[in-house]
């Protein structure tokens, strides 16, 4: 899995349940399919107080 794949689940979660929690959770638990490297930025989304900013902000950066 990728850091795209993970934060695709994410927007998903968002769209689907449009709530907080669901992205924090879908976070940590992508966070344990990734490579050791990337798992920090799921736990960041996972603890943001804003998650969905974050997650907004981290899609942006991905299309590079």
């Amino acid at each position: 899995m990728t850091l795209t794949d993970a934060i695709i689940v994410l927007l998903l979660a968002e769209k689907i349940h449009g709530t907080e929690e669901a992205i924090r959770k879908s976070a940590k638990n992508m966070a344990k399919k990734l490579p050791r490297s990337k798992r920090g930025i799921m736990f960041d989304i996972a603890d943001s107080k804003n998650p969905r900013d974050l997650m907004r902000h981290i899609a942006l950066g991905l299309g590079d």
